[in-house]
């Protein structure tokens, strides 16, 4: 029996995607999109959220999410310190995994993409249909690494 801490249903197996950030509005917009494309089946994954960089870390540490939909902006630590965090414990133990910023600024995108984050979103720019297909093209990736190893 697979007893992957990555999954919170051990027989369907549905990756963990956890959503982190400070504003209310946008983690229940994100919720919303979450909850509509896994009703309507074009997602399959479960939900975890965290309003902080430290509740992140605690999760993270907790649940080895498949993927982190991360804000850069938040109090205790900031996206770019929960990435750190995830890189130097989370990614070892489990490579195969996928780490997002959320931010509006080029400057933030820039110095993430130096440090080795996976990918951007754009707050301003959060829309429901290109939004599920990044992420159901996410969770196929990190499936298929899972499956045959790094690409």
């Amino acid at each position: 029996m697979d007893t992957d801490p990555i999954f919170t249903d051990i027989e369907e197996k549905k990756p963990i995607v956890l959503l982190v950030d400070d504003s209310e509005p946008t983690l229940e917009l994100l919720k919303e999109y979450f909850d509509t494309a896994n009703v309507k089946g074009h997602l399959e994954c479960d939900i975890i959220s965290a309003h902080d960089g430290q509740e992140a870390v605690d999760l993270i540490d907790l649940w080895q999410p498949a993927i982190v939909i991360c804000d850069i902006q938040m109090p205790k630590k900031n996206g770019l310190e929960v990435f750190e965090h995830f890189n130097n414990r989370s990614r070892k133990q489990n490579p195969y995994c996928f780490f997002c910023l959320l931010t509006n600024m080029e400057e933030e995108r820039a110095h993430a993409f130096r440090v080795g984050v996976d990918g951007f979103l754009a707050k301003k720019e959060l829309n429901y249909f290109p939004f599920t297909l990044l992420l159901k093209s996410w969770l196929r990736l990190v499936a298929f690494e899972r499956k045959y190893g790094e690409l």
